[in-house]
């Protein structure tokens, strides 16, 4: 059973599943979390969310350790897992080179642009000289982080680590849920496995990881479906954010008439592998963006 482990979302903070008292939310919290458990770290206001997250995260489960800190050691490893990489700090980036009339690269954005610098936190702070690694999954499963966690173990040095899933998409969304784990615990994949689903609730994270991916996925369909509709039809002067995915393509709302349904018809199969057997059914299914959209993501073949 995991002894030490904390969880943390915009609106909660559990400590060994205990609820730990708060006042703040979202990006604010991490803050008060900083000036709670932690006070002399003055880097902590370079970080960014990420590693503000984890940082915090750590140092609430190292405290409740209760060991000697700030000692080199080999032995223990640092293991984290998400599903966004560092979306946060590229987008902070991006945003510094978007413009080429303000073209204006941030260093201090650049250096968190990797999800492995969190772990580099952790490791500097607190002397852990073992293994430390990021690693980016296409969603939360406790299976594959059970079996990474083992490998791990398999170095004849390593014989604790502080894992975890840490996933941020921006300052006010974001999950952490760390625990430390130990080798003379776990004899293998399963057990670990199923400490992660009870402990730390992993499945609850599946299930949102899975909702976000799927609303993520729709939203871009939606606006590349956009793009291609202007593209085909040659609405020269309409951008995507100016068509309503939920309004109406035809009459009133877009305005398209027969020959553009024609040219949807072409679009579908020309991009999406989708061959409407019988026109008539794009009455249906061109009613707006939207649905195409819902259409298209349950029939496509490319």
């Amino acid at each position: 059973m995991l002894k030490h482990f904390v969880i943390i979302t915009p609106e909660t903070v559990k400590l060994n599943g205990t609820d730990m008292n708060h006042a703040e939310q979202g990006n604010a919290l991490l803050t008060e979390l900083y000036r709670a458990y932690v006070g002399d770290y003055p880097k902590f206001f370079k970080m960014d969310t990420l590693s503000k997250l984890g940082f915090v995260a750590s140092e609430m489960l190292l405290k409740d350790e209760g060991q000697e800190r700030f000692v080199p050691r080999e032995d223990r490893a640092v293991v984290l897992f998400n599903k966004t990489a560092s979306l946060q700090a590229d987008t902070n980036y991006q945003a510094t080179i978007q413009d080429p009339e303000n073209f204006f690269p941030s260093p201090a954005a650049f250096v968190y642009t990797l999800p492995n610098i969190v772990t580099g936190e952790i490791a500097i702070r607190n002397k852990y000289y073992g293994e430390t690694s990021f690693i980016v999954l296409d969603s939360c499963d406790a299976q594959i982080m059970a079996r990474q966690l083992m490998n791990a173990f398999q170095d004849p040095m390593t014989q604790s680590i502080l894992g975890g899933w840490l996933d941020c998409n921006d300052e006010n969304h974001f999950e952490a849920r760390l625990f430390l784990i130990e080798k003379q615990q776990f004899n293998d994949i399963a057990s670990i496995e199923t400490e992660l689903l009870s402990s730390l609730n992993i499945s609850t994270i599946q299930r949102f990881n899975n909702q976000q991916l799927n609303n993520n996925t729709m939203d871009e369909l939606i606006y590349t479906l956009k793009q291609q509709i202007i593209e085909a039809l040659n609405l020269e002067d309409m951008k995507p954010e100016d068509i309503d995915e939920n309004a109406s393509l035809f009459g009133e709302g877009l305005g398209l008439d027969s020959i553009d349904a024609l040219e949807l018809i072409v679009l579908m199969e020309k991009n999406y592998g989708i061959k409407l057997q019988d026109p008539s059914m794009g009455k249906e299914i061109f009613k707006s963006v939207a649905v195409m959209a819902d259409y298209i993501s349950k029939n496509r073949t490319k």
